[in-house]
């Protein structure tokens, strides 16, 4: 069976390893690609055609058929999903600990699920937990979201999980009203990694918020609030041009 959660073998993730941030991630298929329902309920044109699900190792058959699977798991057998997952999350928590590092989890690496919304049943059925965050209150769950922030907002989120908000060429309003209200926002930029980024980026109402560079490490509940992530474009969104990505 397709093993659920990826460590150290990722190479944005692996760079939280530098500040003793151990970060298991999941990648599941994004947007309608599984043919099994939307995972992406948010996603604009320019995300969906220019996932990271295209960038690099991530675009090569293999790995398109574990995220399949790992869907496909996730989508038709919650139970024997949600009882591996559990098992891999204890896993990783203590060997994470034994190497004296903070066990971390991201489960949307390539999927914008709502998993604080999302029950947690044992292999009988019976319902153990209202989400994941739940049954390890001293693991860090972070991930990306384009759900508008009345649909997440700070408050409805355990306490172990953050957020980071993501710009796309539709939802202008959105990164506004994430900024003001304490939330983070990435954006994605035509810069190369390790070219100077923009110290600042202008919202759609002429405020001007600070800007931080998001591809040094992947431990975003690390970074201050209300800032910008500036990432680099990655596989197809290097090319895009539908306004996906922010040209400087």
């Amino acid at each position: 069976m397709t093993t659920l959660l990826s460590i150290g073998s990722d190479a944005k993730t692996k760079k939280g390893e530098k500040v003793k941030v151990s970060t298991a991630i999941q990648y599941l298929r994004p947007y309608t690609l599984s043919g099994l329902g939307n995972l992406c309920a948010f996603a604009s044109d320019g995300c969906a055609g220019e996932c990271l699900e295209t960038a690099g190792r991530m675009n090569m058959n293999p790995a398109i058929m574990a995220r399949q699977n790992r869907t496909e798991l996730f989508m038709k057998d919650r139970k024997t999903y949600t009882t591996k997952l559990i098992f891999e999350i204890a896993q990783h928590k203590r060997k994470a600990e034994k190497l004296s590092m903070i066990p971390a989890v991201r489960l949307n690496g390539t999927s914008d699920v709502k998993w604080e919304s999302t029950p947690i049943y044992d292999p009988a059925g019976n319902k153990i937990a209202n989400n994941i965050m739940e049954l390890f209150p001293d693991v860090q769950f972070y991930d990306y979201t384009k759900y508008p922030y009345a649909k997440r907002p700070k408050e409805s989120l355990p306490s172990n999980y953050d957020l980071t908000f993501s710009r796309s060429e539709t939802n202008d309003l959105e990164v506004l009203e994430n900024l003001r209200n304490g939330r983070r926002v990435a954006v994605v930029g035509n810069t190369k990694i390790g070219e100077t980024i923009p110290s600042t980026y202008t919202a759609i109402d002429g405020s001007v918020w600070p800007v931080i560079d998001g591809d040094i490490t992947d431990v975003r509940f690390n970074d201050p609030d209300g800032v910008i992530v500036w990432l680099s474009a990655k596989g197809k969104a290097k090319k895009d041009k539908t306004g996906f990505v922010v040209q400087v």
